[in-house]
């Protein structure tokens, strides 16, 4: 298994410590939890996997708990500190925004390319 951690972020707090508790009840142990739930900071937990099965359960709780985005990470994390610091780097790597479009005549263009947000034409 080559994942190490898989993290879901939650949209409220109550979801957050549903799952949390969910997860500590189908057997994943406390240690193996890092929970993110400051006022400047994502709502994420971070759950440290040992087998395959420990994945399983943290897929099925998460989508029962409506997660909006899931993330795996092969890296060992140990702490919360060490999360967010993981987070931030990934979160810049993959800004999107579905609705944009850039529109080239030519390729040659370069800065004079028309770049279309939100749909407008």
């Amino acid at each position: 298994m080559t994942t190490n951690n898989f993290i879901g972020f939650f949209s409220d707090k109550e979801k957050l410590y549903k799952a949390e508790n969910s997860l500590k009840i189908a057997g994943i142990k406390p240690q193996n939890l890092i929970v993110q739930e400051g006022q400047h900071a994502p709502l994420m937990i971070a759950v440290r996997l040992q087998d395959q099965y420990d994945l399983q359960m943290a897929q099925n709780i998460f989508k029962f708990y409506q997660v909006h985005h899931t993330e795996e990470i092969t890296s060992p994390l140990n702490d919360a500190d060490e999360l967010r610091r993981i987070i931030s780097i990934h979160s810049r790597q993959q800004i999107f925004d579905g609705n944009t479009r850039v529109n080239r005549h030519n390729f040659h263009e370069g800065m004079n390319a028309e770049v279309h947000t939100f749909g407008n034409d």
